[in-house]
């Protein structure tokens, strides 16, 4: 009897001590080192209105950690006067790369990273390549061509691209006889072998305002502006390739789909901005044909469908494109499949996929078997397998920085100074590289040897066989 009674007295003091010790942490009571103390009865923090968190893995991955074979100081992109050049500073191609440092254009073998040659002063950070040929920008928007393996320089234009605008910089283009420059809603032509300007043109309903967009086939020049009026839209034009003289334009057109026989093919991006989406259901794709020399208009296709649920509906449609004589098109909750090749009027797709995640996500293409979307807020990517349907991703353990696929390599350059490179197939990252830099700009391939675009640094690093 004592026993139980002890027992219970014992349990009651247990009991006792546990309220005492969660009083004592009500009041503010804490204990260091033996030693009672009571923290003061004002707090001076205050919550936040708002508190939001990136949530990522707090683990990191355990991937084999690889070192650069090389490291080259180069110019800073986020240093450079004008941030339209961003993107074109530097590329790599038969086994070299061209970058800046001190605004003169430098090559480097991408193997070793020993520098080949140095070309010029002041340059504008631009370069762009053509069958072992490099074009560039003086100081003053000159076009320059010099030879790649050497650096001597082929010619040097007395011709300025400059134009007093404040829209987006030159763009070089170059194909086999010509150089083309773009300026907003200008473009200049000059022969590829001498520097000699042949023409120069301007839109005027353009207004300045051009997109990157040049193409070049059977002679013709396709350009597309962007033209305002009560509702704005994109215009194709076409343009003779020998003296620049405008052969016709269409209003509503993008840039060509496809050009195929001597026929133009472009989506019209103008009637579905005068349809009533948000009541009706109906949607609907237009791809016009036009001939290529003449821009009379042959035929016309629809590609239509229905989006689910009730009003008011988004606008449910995105990006499309063709692969393989296939035509890839975002039908708001789903890719529908087309033969491009063998159109009939009214056909149902050959198979649709489903889009992964939400609205957030867009299509833009067709890597290894799989539908590529890009999160249009995070840029994220993510995939759909074409054999099966499923939906995959490509995930890191930091916020992305800069994405780029090559291969079966994709190649993630993340916020946290690192950058993994994960197997397109397995989606299993492979190796790691740290690279110290909290933003990075595209990450380059050339001769099995991948460029990694730091802050104020490139870093050259053999690609492992599995992503070969």
């Amino acid at each position: 009897m004592l026993r139980i009674e002890l027992k219970r007295w014992i349990k009651h003091l247990k009991g006792q001590l546990r309220r005492l010790i969660i009083a004592s942490i009500a009041a503010g009571l804490l204990t260091v080192h033996g030693v009672l103390a009571v923290q003061p009865t004002q707090v001076n923090a205050e919550p936040a209105d708002v508190s939001v968190r990136n949530w990522y893995p707090s683990s990191v991955f355990e991937v084999p950690e690889v070192k650069p074979s090389w490291t080259v100081k180069v110019d800073n992109y986020l240093d450079m006067d004008d941030e339209n050049y961003l993107g074109r500073q530097a590329i790599a191609e038969d086994g070299k790369v061209f970058a800046f440092t001190g605004k003169k254009l430098i090559a480097i073998d991408a193997s070793t990273g020993k520098r080949l040659w140095s070309y010029g002063k002041d340059l504008k950070p631009y370069v762009v390549f053509h069958n072992g040929v490099i074009y560039g920008l003086s100081g003053d928007q000159m076009p320059y061509a010099l030879n790649a393996k050497t650096g001597k320089l082929k010619w040097q234009s007395n011709t300025s691209i400059y134009i007093d605008t404040r829209l987006r910089t030159e763009v070089l283009v170059p194909t086999v006889d010509t150089l083309y420059a773009i300026k907003g809603s200008s473009t200049f032509a000059f022969d590829a072998a001498t520097g000699k300007l042949r023409w120069k043109t301007n839109e005027p309903s353009g207004e300045g305002h051009g997109t990157d967009y040049l193409q070049e086939a059977d002679g013709v020049i396709l350009r597309t502006f962007y033209i305002q009026g009560a509702l704005t839209s994109l215009q194709l034009t076409a343009y003779d390739k020998k003296t620049g003289k405008k052969l016709w334009d269409h209003f509503g057109q993008g840039e060509a789909l496809q050009i195929k026989s001597g026929l133009v093919y472009s989506v019209d991006y103008y009637s579905p901005l005068l349809t009533d989406y948000q009541s009706l259901p109906d949607r609907k794709v237009i791809v016009n044909v036009y001939n290529l020399k003449t821009g009379v208009k042959k035929s016309s296709r629809d590609y239509s469908w229905k989006m689910s649920g009730e009003p008011p509906y988004e606008y449910g449609g995105g990006g499309l494109f063709i692969n393989q004589g296939k035509l890839y098109m975002d039908q708001g909750n789903k890719v529908a499949e087309y033969n491009f090749d063998t159109y009939k009027k009214g056909e149902v797709p050959l198979r649709t996929f489903p889009r992964p995640y939400g609205g957030d996500w867009e299509l833009i293409g067709l890597v290894q078997e799989r539908l590529i979307f890009k999160d249009i807020m995070t840029r994220e990517l993510a995939g759909i397998k074409l054999a099966n349907g499923e939906q995959i991703d490509w995930r890191g353990d930091a916020p992305v920085a800069q994405i780029d696929v090559y291969g079966k390599g994709l190649y993630r350059a993340q916020r946290n100074g690192t950058l993994l490179g994960i197997n397109m197939l397995t989606t299993l990252p492979v190796f790691r590289v740290t690279t110290g830099a909290d933003l990075h700009e595209s990450t380059l391939k050339t001769n099995g040897v991948i460029i990694i675009q730091a802050e104020g640094k490139l870093l050259g690093v053999k690609v492992p066989a599995s992503l070969k």
